[in-house]
């Protein structure tokens, strides 16, 4: 059986409202009704196993990676190799990919296989990751040469906010192995933290660091103990060198 026999007039509207909805026009439609074809569906109906999602997933995740990647590299122009790959790995982990996947629809628009179905594949984290990829990937194959910009334009479009929300997650990373990463890419000297004071009683005290960088106070934190103080200064650090907001 032809993967194109499977494509009803139901299927044929359903991927119609969706092309439309985000800006999308495939000439192949079979191409594009793969992106969201589970290996259970695949399976169940004897189709070839180069029709299901998975290839297109492999070329997906590429560009996927690629797109985050250079909008990173530009954006973040600080950040050393270390911190932006621990960025990355946030966006393109199979939790957010999910979650783009659901408010695109998706849950209603991959094909499983019955017993898939009842499990309830189309809700699952990595079912809906891998088809998110796997239209990416189509999206690259059906744009041919301008396939990467059409691929990363979709992404950017339909997920800026999302994607630009990991500033945020910048503050829940490790200040001072920022702050370090930062200076140790200017020049082999390291941040210095010094105890600047402490107030309060024995069993409440509150404790005052000062870092300082190529003997420059950069950052002042304050906190119940001196690990979290140097935490704050070092953040207090990084706003003050533009780093973070």
């Amino acid at each position: 059986m032809s993967i194109s026999n499977l494509i009803t007039e139901e299927r044929l509207k359903k991927l119609q409202d969706f092309q439309e909805k985000y800006n999308l026009n495939f000439s192949n439609i079979e191409l594009l009704n793969q992106a969201f074809c589970h290996t259970s569906f695949i399976n169940e109906n004897n189709l070839g196993i180069e029709n299901s999602y998975e290839r297109l997933e492999f070329l997906g995740d590429a560009v996927l990676k690629l797109s985050i990647s250079s909008l990173f590299y530009e954006k973040f122009e600080n950040y050393q190799e270390g911190n932006l790959t621990k960025l990355r790995a946030e966006i393109v982990s199979d939790k957010n990919i999910s979650n783009y996947a659901r408010k695109l629809g998706f849950e209603d628009l991959i094909l499983l296989g019955r017993n898939e179905k009842k499990l309830g594949g189309a809700k699952k984290e990595s079912i809906l990751a891998c088809s998110f990829e796997a239209l990416l990937g189509a999206i690259f194959i059906e744009y041919k040469e301008k396939g990467y910009k059409k691929a990363s334009d979709f992404l950017i479009e339909n997920f800026s906010d999302e994607i630009t929300s990991v500033e945020k997650k910048i503050n829940t990373l490790n200040p001072k192995a920022i702050l370090q990463e930062y200076t140790q890419g200017i020049s082999k000297e390291l941040p210095e933290y010094k105890l600047a004071g402490e107030e309060g009683k024995e069993h409440d005290k509150t404790f005052f660091i000062e870092v300082s960088y190529q003997n420059e106070i950069i950052g002042k934190g304050s906190a119940k103990n001196i690990k979290e103080a140097s935490q704050n200064a070092a953040k207090d650090a990084l706003i003050n060198l533009g780093i973070i907001k």
